[in-house]
């Protein structure tokens, strides 16, 4: 069985008559593939080849034709008009990742930025209060524009879409979606400081914080008032009527205490502490909400959790036993007559 065994080995390594019969030029391209790296597969061999070419090549031949013909393949590709059938979804999935990038960095970043504000007017004092508020108020308004600016990806993507479904052709869509975006940004930029983030609802917020925490108990003037007016405001005398803040009110309207797991109505936007508007429904289909002057109708299931209000009820249960105590700590070093 050996001598069979080596006798096949053998003629594995004699050449057959097959390969001396071969033309000579593609016996010497099969030695130089067998040279090769086994661990480099045919595509890589190929690639080295090609550049050992590129690099004999005379000045004549500095972009071979191979190079020449993927260029314009992309080229023609690009000029492609964009249509229905081929680009309607891919530019609906588009414009949604520009909005989950939008919500999924910024919306965080907002609720950091109003702990910071808080903490920075309720402990800082003095120049280093007023540096830190500035500096908090630059950043805010900075997010606030990066989020313009994925709004604005977002609704060049959207109409791209909606020409699309229209049967309508996009053609050169790079220079178009760049062109878009330019103008629109450019757009918005020309804005003022007032129109820019005075509707915004994150700025609005982001005030409120530092105006409870500076001004407990008192209602919030409108946004607009912590903006300084500029060229491009309407007047004063054009202006809409604007509406202050009212007083956030942390406690329960049927408990009267304060509230520490919110729900908050889906419908109208009142806040219950949770065991007490359970108890409340009881068994009820529906009730008349318990808020004052409310006349929705209200059901459990139009309740939602409301960590957010939960928060804030925390922080300013703290911050008024903070007052009391130190009010106690004044009260009790007077000296009486």
């Amino acid at each position: 069985m050996s001598v069979a065994s080596s006798s096949r080995v053998s003629r594995r390594r004699e050449p057959s008559s097959d390969a001396i019969e071969q033309d000579p030029s593609q016996m010497q391209v099969d030695e130089e593939d067998q040279q090769q790296p086994r661990q480099k597969g045919k595509g890589k061999v190929k690639q080295e080849r090609v550049k050992q070419e590129r690099s004999q090549a005379g000045p004549s031949q500095s972009q071979p034709e191979a190079e020449q013909e993927e260029e314009d393949f992309l080229k023609d590709f690009e000029e492609q008009p964009l249509s229905k059938l081929t680009a309607a979804k891919p530019l609906q999935g588009l414009s949604s990742d520009w909005g989950q990038v939008r919500i999924g960095v910024h919306k965080p970043a907002y609720g950091v930025l109003k702990d910071i504000a808080a903490t920075i007017a309720e402990f800082a004092e003095g120049e280093t209060e007023e540096k830190g508020l500035v500096h908090v108020e630059n950043v805010m308004r900075q997010l606030l524009d990066t989020e313009a600016e994925l709004r604005i990806h977002e609704e060049v993507l959207s109409a791209f879409q909606q020409k699309l479904m229209r049967g309508e052709e996009v053609i050169d869509v790079a220079t178009v979606y760049t062109e878009e975006y330019k103008e629109k940004l450019a757009d918005y930029k020309k804005k003022t400081t007032r129109q820019k983030y005075g509707g915004s609802n994150e700025y609005e917020k982001y005030r409120e914080v530092i105006w409870e925490v500076k001004h407990p108990g008192d209602a919030m003037p409108p946004v607009t008032d912590f903006l300084p007016r500029e060229d491009g405001d309407v007047s004063d005398d054009d202006e809409d009527v604007q509406v202050g803040g009212v007083v956030e009110d942390y406690k329960c309207p049927l408990t009267l205490k304060s509230l520490t797991d919110p729900l908050t109505s889906k419908i109208c936007g009142h806040s219950f502490d949770a065991t007490g508007i359970r108890e409340w429904i009881g068994t009820k289909r529906s009730i008349p909400c318990p808020a004052s002057g409310c006349n929705k109708e209200l059901k459990l299931s139009d309740l939602a959790p409301n960590k957010e209000l939960a928060k804030k009820a925390k922080e300013a249960a703290r911050r008024e036993r903070m007052r009391e105590e130190d009010d106690f700590e004044e009260d009790d070093g007077e000296v009486v007559d």
